[in-house]
């Protein structure tokens, strides 16, 4: 799964979360520690409330509250992460 296009297989989410999408990966030089910031500065959301996070070549899934998703897409599409602005919405595959 090296980031060739395949997706891992899903793994249960935690009760009451959704994943975002975020376009930018292991290529733009992303680490978790970059998402985790991005995201509580520029939402209410701590660190805590912030689950399991799959940093791919070309893009990361964040796992995040639903009550607070719109919130985390909203205050990321606003702001860059390495520099740079990244395409952010719900994941796609959000009905596994």
């Amino acid at each position: 799964y090296e980031g060739r296009g395949e997706r891992r297989p899903a793994r249960p989410r935690s009760s009451g979360t959704t994943q975002v999408f975020i376009g930018l990966g292991r290529r733009a030089g992303v680490r978790p520690q970059d998402l985790v910031g991005a995201i509580t500065g520029e939402t209410r959301i701590s660190g805590r409330d912030i689950g399991s996070i799959e940093i791919a070549d070309r893009f990361s899934l964040v796992e995040v509250p639903i009550a607070v998703a719109d919130e985390v897409i909203a205050g990321l599409r606003n702001s860059t992460i390495k520099g740079r602005k990244a395409t952010v919405r719900r994941d796609r595959d959000d009905h596994r």
